[in-house]
């Protein structure tokens, strides 16, 4: 039996813990490396204290962007082509990592095999661990059997409390029952970050997002908890931590946008980072969304609208030249478009849906803009065939293969909460 442990955070790095109000100016150089940390240490036996039941409190606010776009029968059929990629390719029963990726795109409904994902998800991959005297449940990075589940701690369990499931639904593991909340419990009771030593249960700060997210949607206001390490945790030192990486590794970016100058992508601080941030900052918006952090916090994602609209043009604009002098790589780089704005359309309309921000003028045709770039990349990706290939794809570049379905289903999820077919749950 394995309980999740974490690598040794680097302390000097970490300095930023949670204590002070650090502001845009103090960020690294732009060609700083990522933040990263140690390899991860494994736990391999059970705290001997028993870690009391922390009761969930579900979402209180189903939100939609007060601006929504308009639908067309172009965005229509970009949809359908998305959603298809979804509904075929997210649901291979062997693929656990698409499977919670067709949940954030479908929400509860999806279905694998004819039964819903969610209890499918747990029925098959999901593990009893016990945690002092506590039976719970949790998803492994990777199956016995080498199956990939969670390349980042807790995505199953963030994609479950993102679309607004019921933290009581009673689910299936080996025979026994359990409810979802007993995998919040579990991230929670697993979950630390020790300021003294330096030791957490993150591999890193870009492994942080989802597992931050999925505690935060579920936490009761002022959660306080003490990990099976014995180490004293708050939710608020969660949140500003999370929220101060994604401001310092924006920090490029910020004085680019201030000089009115575009940036280059060099996979340089938050570019480097899973989907170029796209989830550290949809974490952060979630915590704070949920009333975590504090003023100094919400005035961070405030900027960070700033930045999204800033970026936009600049991003497509780099995408559009490098396509024209690499012509051979098209196909790699219209996926990676489709990456950049199916995300940028999910974390702006949490933002507004959230009121952690507010558009001016010049920004609402962003929006506008941004839904029409998603339509004609989506046609011309159809169009080169890689929507209608993808086993094809699958055989000659496994990453390429789960880019396109893992940003069809994000697509689908940024679309929808552009149009207001979906709602930002938090």
């Amino acid at each position: 039996m394995s309980i999740r442990g974490g690598p040794v955070f680097i302390l000097a790095m970490i300095g930023l813990i949670i204590i002070l109000a650090i502001k845009w100016g103090m960020g690294g150089d732009d060609d700083a490396e990522p933040i990263d940390f140690p390899d991860p240490v494994e736990q391999t036996s059970a705290p001997p204290a028993d870690i009391g039941p922390v009761e969930v409190t579900a979402p209180a606010n189903r939100k939609k962007t007060p601006l929504p776009a308009t639908s067309s029968p172009d965005l229509e059929q970009a949809l359908a082509v998305l959603g298809g990629v979804v509904d075929q390719h997210a649901a291979d029963p062997a693929n656990p990592w698409a499977v919670a990726h067709g949940v954030i795109a479908r929400g509860e409904s999806f279905t694998v095999s004819g039964e819903p994902a969610i209890p499918f998800l747990y029925k098959t991959y999901a593990e009893v661990t016990t945690v002092g005297e506590q039976r719970l449940v949790s998803f492994p990075r990777t199956t016995a059997a080498g199956v990939e589940v969670e390349p980042h701690t807790d995505l199953v369990l963030k994609a479950i409390t993102e679309v607004g499931a019921d933290p009581h639904t009673v689910v299936h593991v080996h025979d026994e029952e359990f409810e979802l909340a007993d995998t919040w419990r579990h991230s929670l009771a697993t979950t630390y970050l020790d300021k003294e030593s330096g030791d957490s249960s993150y591999d890193s700060p870009n492994d942080m997002p989802w597992g931050v997210q999925a505690l935060a949607i579920w936490a009761p206001k002022g959660l306080r908890w003490t990990s099976f390490t014995g180490t004293e945790m708050t939710m608020d030192d969660m949140a500003k931590l999370m929220v101060h990486v994604l401001t310092s590794e924006s920090d490029f970016m910020f004085r680019s946008m201030m000089a009115g100058q575009p940036f280059e992508k060099k996979r340089q601080g938050i570019l480097a980072y899973t989907c170029g941030g796209a989830h550290m900052l949809q974490g952060s918006i979630a915590v704070v969304a949920r009333g975590f952090g504090g003023d100094d916090e919400r005035e961070k994602m405030r900027i960070q609208g700033q930045l999204m609209f800033y970026r936009f043009p600049v991003e497509i604009g780099i995408y559009e030249g490098a396509i024209k002098e690499h012509p051979e790589h098209k196909l790699i780089l219209m996926s990676q478009q489709l990456k950049f704005t199916g995300h940028w359309l999910e974390s702006v309309h949490k933002l507004l849906a959230a009121g952690l921000y507010e558009p001016n003028a010049v920004e609402q045709q962003t929006l506008n803009d941004a839904i029409n770039v998603l339509i004609s990349t989506t046609k011309e990706l159809k169009a080169m065939g890689a929507f209608d290939n993808l086993a094809e794809i699958d055989t000659q570049n496994h990453q390429l293969y789960l880019d396109l379905v893992g940003d069809s289903a994000h697509a689908v999820r940024g679309a929808e909460l552009a149009t207001g077919a979906q709602e930002f749950v938090y």
